[in-house]
């Protein structure tokens, strides 16, 4: 154990740096971003050490505070919006449905009804009064229900 610290007592701040590196190209490959917090914490470390140079034991000191703070907050902050890509609505059928244009089937009794858009019956729902035959658009989607409006 004493031969890899001495061995490590020469891990130089550019060691860190290229630490950081290599976990950020593994991080690339597996795009799960567990390993982007301990590449930064790598890379702060090598800045840490590069501007105050230290012990060993203290740049893995600052390394391993680190790696658990940027897990603990940053994660939960970052993480979601890192993995999530752009919301195109693909394979969303109420997202699509936003805006398509179709006719009331019956008469909305207590805000409730159905409409006709294209070649499918959905149930829709409306604050205001629709009677059968008048054109309506889709507003929103909730649940199994249309949001819908009249037609203008």
């Amino acid at each position: 154990m004493e031969s890899l610290l001495q061995a490590l007592a020469g891990f130089a701040y550019w060691h860190w740096l290229a630490l950081g590196l290599g976990l950020l190209l593994v991080e690339l490959l597996t795009g799960s971003t567990y390993l982007l917090w301990p590449a930064v914490a790598a890379w702060l470390t090598g800045l840490a050490a590069m501007i105050a140079p230290m012990p060993f034991t203290a740049e893995l000191m600052i390394f391993a505070v680190a790696v658990v703070l940027l897990l603990v907050f940053a994660r939960p902050l970052f993480g979601n919006r890192l993995l999530a890509g752009p919301d195109t609505g693909l394979n969303d059928p109420g997202r699509q449905l936003a805006g398509a244009q179709g006719v009331a089937v019956a008469d909305f009794a207590q805000g409730e009804g159905r409409v006709r858009l294209g070649d499918t019956e959905w149930r829709a729902e409306s604050p205001e009064p629709i009677a059968a035959g008048e054109g309506v658009e889709v507003v929103g989607v909730t649940g199994a229900s249309v949001m819908v409006r009249r037609r203008v």
